[in-house]
């Protein structure tokens, strides 16, 4: 699956995102790391898009906002 709208439908209807998203990321050879207790910066990048944020669910919203973005802006060139 490696059209966005697709993996963007199956992640925003996910009651668990991140877990979708870590599955998707793992499917397209990438790297998931595991959270740790220590403070930082999580960074999720599939299919071009890049979520950021202090956990893999917050970086999931991230990435679900910038998805949405890409995904409406041809349809938003059409008006």
């Amino acid at each position: 699956m490696t059209d966005l709208k697709q993996m963007l439908d199956q992640v925003s209807r996910s009651a668990a995102p991140a877990d979708v998203l870590r599955d998707l990321v793992l499917q397209h050879d990438g790297f998931w790391s595991v959270p740790t207790e220590i403070s930082g910066l999580f960074e999720v990048q599939l299919a071009g898009l890049v979520g950021l944020g202090p956990s893999p669910a917050a970086a999931a919203d991230d990435w679900i906002v910038q998805a949405r973005a890409r995904v409406l802006k041809p349809l938003q060139s059409l008006l």
